[in-house]
């Protein structure tokens, strides 16, 4: 399937694995996957897209050498015989990483591919907390518009001091968001 996305093309092709699922949730993580591909120009614009029954991960995303990276997300059906999905924080976190693979500007590590996922994701995006960087356990558990707004302040101010050279900008940013958020102290952290 190809997906028209800006200026660029995206080409979404599907493991046997995903194929098995109905066309609607196909088309809903294509149409997710497409919406958020705009903010990643770097990655490789044709990625295969596989399902996982693993319940260690929501998503995750790989580079082949061959011009194609391939997404493995996890959709099942929950009580109410809806579908559920991965956040589009989450698909951005792991469209960050394809990303990555292909910009020798973006450093590795997850606390970094999180500061620059909430950089480039608008908040009213933003769905769901970083996963790798510290979120005191109330915003960790809900998630606000509010917090997305200040998660991408904070990052696109973070990258800023990266380039004027401050070399722990992810904990900058945990310290300032931890700061603005103003968490009661009872409510510690997660980590």
């Amino acid at each position: 399937m190809t997906e028209k996305n800006g200026c660029a093309t995206l080409t979404i092709k599907w493991t046997r694995t995903a194929l098995v699922l109905p066309a609607s949730v196909r088309g809903e993580l294509s149409s997710r996957v497409n919406m958020l591909h705009r903010y990643f120009p770097e990655m490789y614009l044709r990625l295969k897209v596989g399902i996982t029954h693993s319940r260690s991960y929501e998503a995750m995303a790989f580079s082949f050498d061959r011009g194609f990276a391939r997404l493995v997300v996890r959709v099942r059906r929950i009580g109410t015989g809806a579908w559920k999905y991965p956040g589009y924080g989450t698909l951005a976190h792991e469209l960050m990483h394809l990303a990555q693979f292909n910009s020798r500007g973006i450093p590795g590590g997850e606390r970094a591919i999180d500061i620059y996922t909430l950089a480039r994701l608008p908040p009213k995006l933003s769905d769901d907390s970083p996963h790798y960087l510290f979120v005191p356990k109330g915003p960790r558990w809900k998630w606000t518009h509010e917090h997305a707004r200040i998660a991408h302040e904070l990052a696109l101010d973070a990258l800023e001091r990266r380039s004027c050279g401050l070399r722990k900008y992810a904990r900058w940013w945990e310290d300032e968001f931890e700061r603005k958020v103003g968490v009661p102290s009872d409510q510690g952290s997660i980590f």
